[in-house]
């Protein structure tokens, strides 16, 4: 058959099973509304392997003989097997029947009964069981039907399916069958069908074993014998068979498949590592806790001749859907046996204390029998002491627990914030590259890992780094971008294990993805992912200890591979940078401090943008002397011509000699002139000065002052009011970018004309700086968000935003804080606190 043929056979025989349960629910419920006065047997039985006892017994017949555990032979001379096929329809009110039973010391008992009204059996415990075992069908239903329609092109979802409404019919059928609709005929059928999707579902999930591979319609054999012993089971009067026995046939068959199908599990499981393991324990513990029990039940029923109501066990049973459902969905489980391991844990913890409590309060008791104590407070004040004492005890056991069963995971947490920190600061793809190979190897203790990372031109993943025993061929391993295993880690952006692929409907894909696992011998590739982009995988290999890769494992590693993604495109705009300030270096002047990272980048280019909007008034500052000193050159050229002339007299040399002295020291006033506004512009920008210094605050202020004065001119008029300060261990290069900033936004509210005044003071802890302007004020609804980056009230294209941004980080690195008070019509005013001594870390 083609797939697309073989998914119509299964959506068919998938809506006839949902079907028959959807019936079968339906008709239960309709049963729930049964009239009171309907008539039933005065007794109600048990029916295990085809052998009905008697169960429980109506008030009226109390009294005669009848006890629970008795075996029901006849009702008016016919076999009550054959009896109850007929249902209740043929019961008459005040119309007594012969029943024959037989008691367990072997004695018969003949009786007649009248029948009872249906009112006695509905017992507020039996009605609320019923519901709730329509609830589980409902479930079952749900679960079956929801995974097929999320993984439909899966055998073990629709194995699944078959199985879920195979047991959401059998639980619809489980109590008051009598009163069901067809409720003998469709439990007769029912029966042997759990038994064969129970075999098919466990021979299809968590693995499908390779007999069945070979021979996939093995899987089909129990429909076959199911659908025979359901036909037995209804017709085996008319086939001149025993009543009962098709039915006992079926249960046993039943009983027998899932013993087979565990079996089998338990097989599989020891055949299989990682995740399969983990999902064939899954499905082993699901499947022990939910039916087990009930087979024990059926067990001492049908040994001990008394019923027992397994039916309460039903009501639990709908974990197994829900964990093999959750299987089949998440194909990443949690870790099975730490948590059956932590749960005894608490069990026996509890247990524990439970006796050496229970000890004291008989160690109370017998103490105030001994002392003949009379006062009841004694023994109340002991408990409560007692308690108070044990609930520290309890707390310290609990937090010993939990230190044991996660200290895996305390680890794990060190280490990802030890990596964290650290990758901050790294700027080499090598470098990240080999921190997380030594977390993988030191931390999770695997025996070998590798990282892979994507080429230049974003083409092919290639080992970068390995630690552990690799051979060359592993080494040499390439994965191109139109590989299957890369399309893969780019799309389910997650972690992917060789058993990931096993559901790869094209063969030539799942072989070649499975190759690369074989090749590079590792468990996991973890994709190293940065929005959109792959760039780099991690590859895992086993354990040393040869446990396998729990859930925390994978937590660590998405964390790993979360935070080399940001490390690594920090690394690659740091060299994109580095690049650039090299094209840079190379056109202007060699002493040109380099960049060192992106941040003073961003404050130093800040600066720039500040100093040039000074670039006008500067040249004009220096434009007056180097013009002055030009002209002077001019005469001194005239002078030295005369003076060198044939014929001069003595006294016009002199004269020559003095008028060219006069122009050098005129000359160089004007040259110490042009040093002093470089030296300035220099000092201001600090361009050569990246460690701490101390500084006089008040000097660096009037040096910004200066290089500000042509911005004044005669509009704007400074007051200063400087207190005598202490020197400050400082960046003077930063505060100077922070006082123009200041006083270039002074400038810019003020306008045209205004005042701007500059205090200082030395305050408790070091200094405090004011920057006042006259302007017209900053509103309460922005003086929030002045010093938020890029946030600006000036028109596009005049301001960036960076201005007060910049400031404000300046000052917190020195340790200080830089807050703004204003209000529309009255100015602003900024006010700076410094320590003496810069207390963060270099900008």
């Amino acid at each position: 058959m083609t797939p697309s043929s073989t998914l119509l056979v299964r959506r068919a025989v998938g809506v006839l099973f949902v079907g028959w349960a959807v019936l079968a629910i339906a008709l239960s419920l309709d049963a729930l509304r049964r009239p009171a006065r309907e008539l039933c047997h005065p007794f109600t039985d048990a029916r295990v392997g085809g052998v009905a006892v008697v169960m429980d017994i109506a008030p009226s017949i109390q009294e005669s003989g009848i006890e629970p555990g008795d075996r029901i032979l006849e009702v008016n001379g016919q076999r009550y097997t054959e009896v109850i096929r007929r249902g209740l329809g043929w019961l008459r009110e005040g119309v007594p029947n012969h029943y024959v039973f037989e008691q367990r010391d072997g004695s018969l008992l003949s009786l007649d009964l009248l029948p009872e009204p249906a009112e006695w059996t509905a017992q507020p415990t039996t009605l609320l069981v019923q519901g709730l075992l329509i609830i589980g069908a409902l479930i079952y239903l749900v679960i079956g039907a929801g995974v097929w329609w999320l993984r439909s092109e899966r055998t073990d979802a629709f194995a699944l399916l078959l199985f879920c409404c195979a047991m959401s019919a059998q639980l619809s059928l489980t109590i008051g069958t009598d009163f069901l609709k067809w409720g003998w005929p469709r439990l007769a059928a029912n029966a042997p069908l759990v038994g064969a999707t129970t075999f098919h579902l466990f021979t299809s999930y968590p693995t499908e074993p390779d007999w069945v591979v070979r021979h996939r319609r093995i899987q089909w054999v129990p429909y076959a014998l199911a659908l025979c012993l359901g036909l037995i089971s209804i017709f085996d009067i008319q086939l001149g068979i025993p009543a009962g026995s098709g039915i006992t046939v079926s249960f046993w068959f039943t009983c027998s498949l899932f013993l087979c199908s565990l079996g089998i599990l338990a097989a599989e499981r020891r055949r299989h590592e990682g995740a399969v393991r983990d999902r064939a324990d899954l499905v082993f513990l699901a499947a022990t806790v939910s039916f087990v029990p009930i087979l024990l039940i059926f067990a001492a029923e049908w040994i001990l001749r008394t019923p027992f109501p397994y039916y309460i066990a039903l009501v639990w049973a709908f974990i197994f859907p829900v964990a093999v459902g959750y299987g089949i969905v998440r194909r990443q489980l949690f870790e099975i046996r730490n948590v059956a391991k932590s749960s005894a844990a608490y069990g026996a913890a509890s247990l524990a204390i439970t006796g050496v409590f229970a000890l004291l309060i008989t160690f109370a008791d017998a103490l105030v029998s001994r002392l003949d104590i009379s006062f009841r407070w004694f023994q109340v004040t002991f408990l409560f002491f007692a308690i108070l004492a044990f609930n520290p005890l309890r707390i310290r056991l609990q937090a010993l627990v939990d230190r044991f069963f996660d200290r895996d995971r305390e680890t794990y947490r060190v280490a990802v914030r030890e990596i964290s920190e650290a990758m901050v600061s790294m700027l080499s793809l090598s470098e990240i590259a080999d921190r997380i190979l030594v977390a993988l190897t030191d931390t999770m203790g695997v025996e070998r890992a590798m990282v892979m990372m994507v080429d230049d031109e974003g083409k092919v993943l290639r080992a970068m780094a390995s630690r552990g025993e690799w051979e060359d061929d592993a080494l040499a391993v390439e994965i191109p971008s139109d590989h299957p295993i890369w399309k893969q880690l780019w799309m389910r952006r997650e972690d992917l294990s060789r058993s990931d692929f096993d559901d790869e409907p094209d063969e030539e894909s799942r072989e070649i993805c499975r190759d690369v696992y074989d090749t590079l011998e590792v468990e996991l590739l973890v994709p190293i992912l940065y929005g959109v982009d792959l760039l780099g995988v991690i590859a895992v290999g086993r354990k040393i200890s040869g446990e396998r890769l729990v859930a925390d494992d994978r937590m660590l590693l998405r964390t790993l591979a979360n935070q080399s993604s940001i490390a690594i495109e920090n690394a690659k705009a740091f060299d994109e940078i580095a690049k650039l300030n090299e094209t840079l270096e190379a056109r202007v002047e060699e002493r040109t401090a380099e960049l060192r990272d992106t941040q003073t980048q961003l404050v130093q280019a800040e600066k720039m943008k500040s100093l040039g909007q000074l670039v006008a008034g500067v040249a004009h500052e220096l434009n007056n002397p180097i013009g002055f000193v030009h002209a002077n050159l001019q005469l001194l050229d005239e002078y030295i011509a005369k003076l060198l002339a044939p014929g001069r007299s003595a006294q016009e040399t002199t004269k020559a000699r003095e008028a060219i002295a006069k122009l050098l020291v005129r000359s160089r006033e004007g040259t110490e002139r042009v040093k002093k506004i470089v030296q300035d512009l220099r000092t201001f920008s600090r361009m050569d000065q990246a460690e701490l210094q101390d500084a006089n605050l008040n000097e660096e202020i009037e040096r910004t002052l200066a290089l500000m004065e042509p911005r004044f001119k005669t509009a704007i008029a400074v007051e200063r009011d400087f207190g005598t300060l202490p020197r400050v261990r400082c960046y003077p290069g930063q505060l100077n970018q922070v006082f123009l900033n200041l006083l270039m936004n002074a400038c810019d509210a003020i306008g045209k004309k205004g005042k701007i005044r500059i205090r200082t003071r030395r305050g408790s802890d070091g200094v405090r700086l004011e920057f006042h302007d006259d302007g017209p004020g900053i509103p309460e609804e922005i003086q929030r968000q002045v010093f938020d980056p890029f946030f600006t009230t000036k028109p596009v294209g005049v301001g960036t935003g960076l201005g007060l941004s910049i400031s404000h980080g300046i000052i917190e690195r020195h340790g200080g804080r830089i807050s703004v008070e204003s209000a529309p019509g009255r100015g602003t005013t900024f006010l700076i606190e410094l320590p003496l001594i810069a207390s963060g870390p270099e900008a």
